[in-house]
């Protein structure tokens, strides 16, 4: 059996939480029936090829107003030692306002928050607060889960002279930076893998109408950022637009080929390193 840390995934009570995005504007998803309902661990212990030994949970609107309600519920479902959460806090937030925010989301589990940005919500990571609200995130051992397109290069610039002015600051891009198939991006990518605090999760391709395809973009990504700052991540249960959970790690298994020790690196040394797995410390500039 392989074993795997998954550093993106999102688990649903549709009872216990709110998920207005959810059951009350939905995005235009297919197999949208498959993902509007309750996720729970369980479901994800019964793989054939593969045994979840740790996860990530990130936020999913469970209570935007009260986020650290979906900390609690997740304390209720998971053993401690099997998970990691990031929550929500708004990133552009007045200083007084954001640290307010972090405060009172103090919980043995967090390890980050996360505030999408894409599109042109991204512009609100150049407000001036940022760099202080990243500062104090730092400052609380906490990451920022940075989610906007890769191919923004004045974002992309922006986020590098505040991580080069915050040099303990971590951030970790999800989904693969949303790059797609006719995106310019390598540059940007490239600038980011310079700040050696930086990582990438290998993921949300099914997001994408037209999607780099995944062994070039993965290929590139291990050149920009090495094999310890790249690692694979499902987006369950958002993944169902396109692939079972079983299936979607069975496609990056095949994707390492016969490099058992990258597949390691990517299903779950990185994650377990980056995250903080098994009482040691999220890394921080890991050697590549």
């Amino acid at each position: 059996m392989n074993k795997i840390i998954d550093p993106h995934l999102h688990f649903f009570s549709l009872q216990k939480g709110q998920y207005h995005w959810l059951k009350h504007n939905p995005p235009a998803w297919p197999n949208l029936e498959q993902i509007r309902q309750d996720h729970l661990p369980d479901a994800l212990l019964d793989q054939s090829g593969f045994t979840l030994e740790g996860c990530v949970h990130i936020e999913a609107g469970f209570d935007n107003d009260q986020p650290r309600r979906e900390l609690t519920w997740l304390a209720e479902i998971l053993p401690a030692s099997r998970y990691k959460a990031v929550s929500y806090a708004q990133i552009d937030a007045p200083a007084a306002q954001f640290r307010a925010q972090l405060d009172a989301l103090r919980h043995p589990s967090l390890v980050a928050i996360r505030d999408i940005t894409e599109g042109q919500d991204a512009t609100r990571l150049q407000s001036p607060q940022v760099t202080e609200n990243l500062a104090y995130l730092s400052e609380c051992g906490l990451h920022f889960e940075a989610q906007f397109e890769l191919s923004q290069h004045n974002i992309v610039k922006h986020l590098c002279h505040i991580t080069q002015q915050l040099p303990q600051l971590r951030i970790m891009l999800n989904h693969s930076g949303l790059v797609g198939q006719h995106d310019d991006w390598q540059d940007n990518a490239a600038m980011l893998a310079a700040q050696p605090n930086c990582a990438i999760k290998f993921s949300g391709h099914e997001l994408l109408d037209h999607p780099q395809p995944l062994q070039t973009q993965l290929n590139r990504l291990l050149a920009l950022f090495g094999r310890k700052r790249v690692m694979f991540a499902s987006n369950h249960p958002v993944c169902l637009i396109q692939h079972s959970y079983e299936a979607i790690w069975q496609q990056y298994l095949s994707l390492c080929r016969e490099d058992a020790p990258l597949w390691h690196r990517l299903s779950y040394a990185n994650a377990k390193d980056w995250y903080g797995f098994n009482g040691s410390e999220p890394s921080r500039m890991p050697p590549d």
